[in-house]
């Protein structure tokens, strides 16, 4: 990874959320083809260059399936790295729509229904208890729909390990509030053991993940299993990055690490 990714990685900071209004970009000829050239610029640290160059791709191709999924995989990374939850649910929700053409493109697409539900499942954690009910369902089915194709697909099995963490998260009193008046499967089927055993498999199945191995070490803090955090951190320190807010994470693992002793 190039020097400009780890510094963007490391700021974790966005000049502007999606908006309609912004006017396409121009892309200069000759070029790359536009998918090969956004995926360039994601794994360069620059996710934004490559929404906007999926963006004006799409703009004249609105059913290309492998620009589709790329976009959405862009406004996940961006949302995570936006500050407050007004610009992060910009993003995400632009990440829904694209994820919904996408997954109407290619209805048994693995890489449109992960991504798609990686969108849907992160909104839903900055969505008020009805509406966020509804949009991790929608994530959870995705998720299903993935392991019934590729049953150690590591990254269905964190998108259902975060939903079931979250839910857990709550208060008794909103799960209680969500079981019996939403009445979605991920409300019902959440507990701490379907969360771990889904992080862990996650884990297993992609072990090159930053995220992956972040957010299991995440369940065991929470969990209060120190020693078992503190090993996940330790790993999630020494992985190479891949994704932009790869740096970021291996970070804030190593500010874990610390703040558990030893």
């Amino acid at each position: 990874m190039h020097a400009r990714a780890f510094a963007y990685a490391a700021a974790l900071t966005l000049a502007a959320a999606p908006c309609a209004a912004q006017a396409p970009l121009v892309l200069d000829a000759p070029m790359l083809d536009p998918v090969q050239w956004a995926d360039a610029l994601y794994y360069d640290g620059e996710p934004e260059e490559a929404f906007e160059v999926l963006r004006t791709h799409l703009a004249d191709h609105p059913e290309d399936y492998d620009a589709l999924w790329r976009v959405v995989r862009s406004t996940i990374v961006l949302g995570v790295a936006a500050e407050g939850w007004r610009r992060q649910n910009s993003w995400w929700d632009t990440g829904m729509a694209y994820g919904d053409r996408a997954v109407e493109a290619r209805p048994d697409g693995v890489e449109g229904r992960y991504w798609r539900g990686a969108a849907y499942g992160r909104r839903a954690t900055n969505a008020a208890a009805e509406y966020g009910a509804e949009l991790a369902e929608i994530a959870y089915e995705d998720a299903h729909a993935i392991l019934a194709m590729q049953p150690d697909h590591g990254g269905a099995h964190n998108i259902l390990g975060r939903i079931f963490f979250e839910i857990m998260s709550m208060s008794r009193i909103e799960r209680w509030v969500g079981r019996t008046f939403v009445r979605t499967d991920a409300l019902k089927e959440s507990s701490w053991e379907a969360a771990e055993l889904h992080l862990q498999a996650a884990a297993a199945d992609w072990p090159e993940s930053v995220l992956l191995q972040y957010d299991l070490a995440e369940l065991y803090r929470k969990r209060g299993r120190d020693d078992e955090a503190r090993a996940a951190y330790e790993r999630v320190t020494r992985m190479a990055p891949v994704h932009p807010t790869d740096l970021a994470l291996q970070q804030d693992a190593a500010r874990m690490i610390a703040d558990l002793g030893s």
